[in-house]
């Protein structure tokens, strides 16, 4: 896979920053947390992300390849090409199933945005 240029959000309202991502799923953004993004705890142990397209993160990981896996496992929840703002909208879209795969099969935290 090649690293392409992603925007990522720490929070809403904040100003995106660049980093090189990979897709490993249409849609899911692999990447490593910026160090001007990172807060102690959690973003020091975990500073790989899984991310929308949209920019915003959805789980943290302790390395790369632990994040590409759980790209792969939650890939069929959704189509995640479409925007943020239709996913969360989508009576369809099994958000607690989403969180239930992540937390059974991989060893993400989940990402708050």
């Amino acid at each position: 896979m090649n690293a392409a240029t992603h925007e990522v959000i720490a929070r809403a309202g904040a100003t995106p920053v660049l980093v090189l991502a990979i897709e490993p799923v249409p849609g899911l953004h692999v990447y490593e947390q910026p160090a001007e993004l990172r807060g102690p705890g959690d973003d020091t142990t975990h500073p790989w992300r899984l991310g929308h397209h949209s920019g915003y993160a959805m789980a943290a990981f302790t390395t790369k390849e632990e994040a590409v896996t759980a790209a792969c496992e939650v890939a069929d929840f959704a189509d995640w090409t479409r925007s943020a703002d239709a996913l969360r909208g989508d009576p369809g879209f099994d958000l607690t199933g989403y969180y239930d795969r992540l937390m059974e099969k991989t060893r993400g935290l989940l990402v708050a945005t």
